[in-house]
């Protein structure tokens, strides 16, 4: 591979400015101001405790504008018996005032961190499991969420040690960056030659890069709560009877462990008595082919051994890798709900819907769900459910459908025009998509094509 990766910032780095980039933005200024001419140097005993006093009075207009979106995760993620005892309005406060915190403990106090004092702001908790996986040499990847200060992951790295062939060594550090990110810590990756971060919406080169370094044994950070709809579709919470709903998740984690063999260590933070201080917590590695199964159930232990015995599709594979890593990180999101940033996109970033626009017959409000039915398929995971029979029952159903010839008679009207299938697990898709279809027969539907209603109630034992 070509040595020269011409996306990663280096003190050369130059971005031409936008009317929407973040040194535009007053607030990023602040920042990069602030680190550029090291006043935040002067903020190294101050406490903490006056700047989270600053948050409440800034917060309290955000914090009356975010509650609608925030209640709506909360309310979802969840039962309604433990909601009845919260105030969400406390819960909307918390949320606006920690992201104000987090933009204050970056500026201030995040650079501060070095070799001596790194203990005193975050402790380790697991650093065995990543300083195994860097000893193998192969590269690691670290998936974390946003969760508390997220940035206290990295950084705790940057100023420890560990053995490498009996010889201490510091450790490597990869991270993708958003264009903001990149602009607050533009002067820090000048003075830090162990931290080498990326900023690009090119996928297609990341991976490249992202696989450059890994071959050099860096640890990369991956975002696996940054939700995209396209991503792949897997368990929030594998086997949970609350939490058993799909929600898309990146895969380059994946995908990077089946190609190169990268261990898997994921991580996460929770505060000890405010932001500024963080525990960092490495969970022990994902790996379907050394861990233990007999605790897990028949159908995830069938899963496995497939994967061991190399009988999964690339999707499987894929999507087992995702189920592991959530099953791992998930808890923390649940145990500390406003102390985390995706909950505010958390309904847009994993919405789904089924739309029908313009649709004026049964016929084509049917094809247009089957279509989309067939693509939920080949875009989620779920261990031991029947692939293949699903959509071959789907693909023939189809086909039967596009013979049918439309009439006159058949028509209908809509007043909602999608279903929304997101949050859902595979079942509960396709039973409430199949109940809406049949409440929407026609009598011109019933009377002449009764075969359709036998159709969809029989894709309902494929689960």
């Amino acid at each position: 591979m070509d040595e020269k990766i011409p996306s990663t910032l280096n003190e050369k780095s130059t971005i031409k400015p936008t009317d929407t980039f973040p040194d535009n933005n007053l607030v990023y200024r602040i920042a990069h101001f602030i680190q550029k001419y090291r006043i935040n140097r002067f903020f190294q005993h101050v406490p903490f405790s006056i700047f989270r006093s600053l948050s409440v009075p800034i917060g309290y207009q955000y914090a009356v504008n975010g509650h609608h979106q925030l209640s709506k995760t909360w309310k979802f993620l969840y039962p309604q018996r433990f909601l009845k005892k919260i105030n969400l309005r406390r819960w909307t406060n918390s949320f606006i005032r920690y992201n104000i915190q987090l933009y204050f403990d970056t500026t201030l106090y995040l650079s501060l961190r070095n070799s001596k004092n790194k203990d005193y702001f975050h402790p380790v908790v697991g650093f065995n499991h990543l300083e195994k996986a860097i000893q193998q040499k192969r590269g690691v990847l670290i998936p974390l969420l946003h969760l508390g200060e997220y940035l206290h992951t990295l950084y705790t790295l940057l100023y420890r040690n560990v053995l490498i062939d009996e010889k201490s060594q510091k450790i490597l550090v990869f991270a993708l960056s958003s264009k903001e990110n990149e602009f607050l810590f533009r002067e820090q990756l000048k003075k830090i030659d162990n931290l080498s971060a990326v900023i690009t919406t090119d996928f297609k080169s990341l991976q490249k890069t992202v696989q450059y370094y890994l071959k050099k044994n860096y640890c990369v950070f991956l975002a696996q709560d940054y939700y995209s709809k396209k991503q792949l579709r897997v368990p929030f919470l594998y086997n949970s009877k609350q939490y058993n709903f799909l929600v898309p998740c990146p895969q380059m984690a994946s995908y990077l462990h089946s190609n190169l063999e990268c261990t898997i260590i994921p991580v996460t933070t929770y505060p000890r008595n405010n932001l500024k201080f963080s525990v960092v917590k490495f969970l022990p590695e994902v790996n379907p082919m050394t861990m233990d199964i007999s605790n897990e159930d028949q159908t995830l232990q069938k899963e496995i051994v497939k994967f061991r015995n190399g009988t999964l599709n690339k999707k499987e594979k894929y999507g087992l890798l995702s189920l592991l890593i959530n099953r791992k990180l998930n808890p923390y999101l649940l145990q500390y709900p406003f102390l985390w940033q995706g909950a505010f996109l958390f309904f847009d970033r994993t919405q789904l819907r089924i739309r029908f626009k313009n649709v004026k017959s049964y016929l084509e409000m049917l094809k247009i769900a089957i279509s989309k039915l067939i693509l939920f398929i080949q875009n989620s995971y779920e261990p031991g459910r029947k692939d293949e029979m699903i959509l071959d029952n789907l693909k023939r159903f189809m086909t039967d459908l596009e013979e049918m010839e439309e009439d006159p008679s058949d028509i209908i009207t809509l007043k909602n025009k999608y279903i929304d299938i997101g949050r859902l697990n595979g079942k509960n898709v396709f039973k409430k998509t199949i109940s809406i279809l049949l409440s929407f027969q026609n009598s011109y539907i019933k009377q002449n094509h009764n075969f359709i209603s036998q159709r969809l109630n029989s894709l309902l034992n494929l689960f």
